[in-house]
């Protein structure tokens, strides 16, 4: 790589200063030069730019021992590289103010004891920038190409880094933001690390933000560059410049290696959403039933080589609230892991606030129903949908398909689990096998309308507890699930024997006295489980009435 910049030790080396001397300031001799400039005025405000070396012949000082101290100040606070006077005709000392103001801000002062032709020394040296200035484009354009080819190579950010400190010969900071994994290049020794993290926070609230939105230390000694992808700050890029200042040619160097980091991340992130999208569209495609036995024991033995499927079952999990792709990818390794425990092996996808896994069963399918169940108390001991808005999450286990290629059955017969639970509030009943009545009621529904034979059969009873503020249908519920014991029913109920025989003659006024006989009695139940099923809201407003009765 040639010279990219100009410093003031460079200037110093060049012939037109032959016969200058160094009297201060020989801290600052690597400040960078960007012109050259003659400046005799006493009053600077905004007329520089700053790292200007500046030639005077002192003629504008009146008063030199008092102005020239000003003057200099002024030219501290503008930020120039380094100050030439010319000690013959207005000026022939340097007050000792004015050396030790050089020697603590680093700024070089350079005196000429013979009389010299600024005219000349500017045009020599701003020549030379000017020519420094195409040697950074060229450099630019090397370092570019450079660039281009590394980011086709495997690890391209390692790679970019380490070009950065090969080609600037500077220390190289990658931290990303979400992981205390920070690279180094050069890998320095632990305390030297601790030294530039700590110097890169102490000095976080004051650093300088440039119109590219690279930020640079108020020292200038470290510049650097976030990495950005789809609006998301992943990481910054920071290096520390082994002069006094930031050069154009390094601020261009951390903008072209910033972006083309967040290029391949751009990439990177594309092509893993490609396989997320193929992946998901396969297990979609599996559980539509569009593969044959063959083509899901290939994906599967993809995924593990060593499993053997016998049978398989498909959970439907839906969350109340979106979850992160984090806290995706947690939940899932957690499920995978307490899964594997149980003999099962898992296959997922997330959708839409719902999780679809396929357990495919690697043991015996007598006990698969066991296992399931000692996982989902497992993952509950484990209160991971304790979360801000989700409290809880439905989950509907569907039937296990001997025949991983109809896989299809067990899909939507978890769907149905989650609707029947959903339209019976019914908590405590995931597994579809479970569900027994529910299911003829949820299927005949869609068929007929149950409402008919509900008001029918025990339209009466409900317009009696409506008018009278009661609970006989529940009564009746709890006398038929204890097959008519009396004793049993009034303990149910929370009530003393007398006032269940009250009950039970309403019922029978109601429903007839025959509403115990087998055939009407079946038909009384199932209804009863039909108008739960329809109105389940009524049925766990009834049921607090009842508890606060009963503890009272």
């Amino acid at each position: 790589m040639s010279a990219i910049k100009l410093t003031v030790r460079e200037v110093l080396e060049d012939a037109c200063f032959e016969q200058a001397e160094l009297v201060a300031g020989d801290k600052g001799l690597d400040n960078i030069v960007r012109w050259v400039h003659i400046m005799e005025v006493t009053n600077i405000d905004n007329l520089l730019n700053g790292s200007e070396l500046i030639l005077s012949t002192g003629v504008g000082w009146r008063d030199f021992k008092g102005a020239c101290v000003s003057y200099f100040q002024q030219l501290i606070d503008a930020g120039v590289a380094a100050l030439c006077i010319e000690l013959v005709k207005y000026a022939n000392s340097i007050p000792q103010e004015m050396l030790e103001l050089a020697n603590e801000h680093r700024i070089p002062l350079i005196v000429f004891h013979q009389e010299v032709r600024f005219i000349d020394i500017s045009q020599v040296m701003n020549k030379r920038l000017v020519n420094t200035q195409y040697r950074i484009l060229s450099d630019l354009e090397d370092f570019s190409s450079k660039l281009n080819q590394v980011m086709l190579l495997p690890n391209a950010c390692h790679r970019v880094l380490k070009l950065i400190h090969q080609y600037l010969r500077v220390q190289v900071i990658y931290i990303p933001h979400n992981s205390e994994d920070i690279t180094f290049l050069p890998l320095p020794n632990k305390n030297e690390q601790q030294k530039l993290v700590a110097t890169i926070e102490a000095d976080k609230e004051n650093r300088v933000i440039n119109r590219n939105k690279q930020f640079i230390a108020t020292d200038q000694s470290y510049v650097g560059q976030s990495v950005q992808a789809m609006d998301v700050k992943f990481a910054d890029i920071i290096f520390f410049t082994r002069y006094q200042a930031i050069t154009e040619y390094e601020l261009l160097v951390l903008d072209r290696c910033a972006n083309a980091i967040s290029q391949d991340l751009i990439r990177a992130f594309y092509l893993e959403e490609q396989r997320k999208q193929k992946k998901q569209q396969w297990i979609y495609e599996w559980i539509s039933g569009s593969y044959k036995e063959e083509d899901i024991i290939q994906y599967l033995s993809s995924l593990d080589a060593t499993i053997n499927p016998n049978g398989a079952v498909v959970c439907v999990c839906r969350l109340h609230a979106l979850m992160h792709d984090d806290n995706q990818s947690y939940h899932i390794a957690v499920f995978r892991n307490v899964l594997q425990k149980y003999g099962f092996f898992l296959v997922s996808l997330y959708d839409q606030k719902q999780f679809v896994f396929v357990l495919v069963n690697v043991r015996t399918q007598c006990d698969w129903k066991l296992r399931l169940e000692k996982v989902i108390r497992h993952i509950a001991n484990m209160n991971l949908y304790k979360l801000d808005t989700t409290p809880y999450a439905w989950l509907g286990v569907g039937k296990l398909t001997e025949d991983i290629h109809e896989i299809q059955e067990s899909y939507q017969s978890a769907l149905e689990a989650l609707a029947i639970q959903n339209q019976a509030k019914i908590k405590d009943k995931i597994f579809y096998e479970d569900l027994h009545i529910y299911r003829l009621v949820a299927s005949l529904n869609k068929a007929i309308c149950l409402e008919d034979y509900i008001q029918e059969y025990l339209g009466e009873v409900l317009d009696y507890d409506e008018a009278h503020n009661s609970d006989l249908l529940y009564t009746l519920q709890k006398y038929l699930e204890c097959n008519g014991s009396k004793n049993d029913a009034a303990k149910r109920l929370y009530v003393v024997r007398q006032t269940l025989y009250h009950r039970l003659s309403k019922l029978k006024e109601l429903l007839g006295a025959d509403f115990m006989e087998p055939a009407k009695r079946s038909t009384i139940e199932f209804l009863i489980h039909a108008y739960r099923y329809q109105y389940p809201n009524h049925e766990q407003q009834v049921l607090k009435s009842v508890v606060k009765e009963g503890n009272a």
